[in-house]
Formats: C-alpha cells, structure tokens, sequence
C-alpha cells in the first residue's frame, strides 16, 4: 500500500453579525456574534452581507458592512485589490 498527504489551502467566505447594544443608565453595553453562512467567493459573501444589511436598514436598524482579511489573488500579488469600506 501507498499513501499520499496532500495539503491544500482553502479558501471560504463567512458571514458573521455582529451586534452591539447601546449602554443604558446605570448598565453596560451588551454584544453578540453569530455566523450567518459559508460561502465558496467573496461575492456570494458580498452579495448576502448586503442583503443583511438591506433588511436590518428596513427595520430601522442601523447596520453597515465591512470585509476583514485578504482574498487569495491579494495573498499572491500582495496587494489590496478592492478598497475596504
């Protein structure tokens, strides 16, 4: 028998919410983190983080987007290819 151990990178998107609640008289602020999905590209991540973000605005709440770590095209050439936000 023969064996062989390939080590590949990997590269997958999550989605996470983070939220914060403002600090009340006399008490302390609150935060919670969830994961909202796994996606194979950074589009699909995109296009879902924005649609969270749409339905949070729709229900009055504040929410913004943000993208955090660099895509495997940025690791190779290292360079930033989108502007963060």
């Amino acid at each position: 028998m023969k064996t062989e151990y390939r080590v590949r990178p990997v590269t997958r998107y999550i989605v996470t919410r983070f939220a914060t609640e403002q600090v009340s008289e006399g008490g302390c602020c609150g935060a919670s983190s969830s994961a909202i999905g796994e996606f194979a590209s950074g589009q699909q991540a995109d296009l879902v983080a924005d649609a969270m973000v749409a339905r949070d605005q729709a229900d009055g709440i504040e929410s913004i987007r943000t993208r955090h770590g660099l895509s495997m095209g940025e690791v190779i050439s290292g360079q930033r290819l989108e502007q963060g936000e």
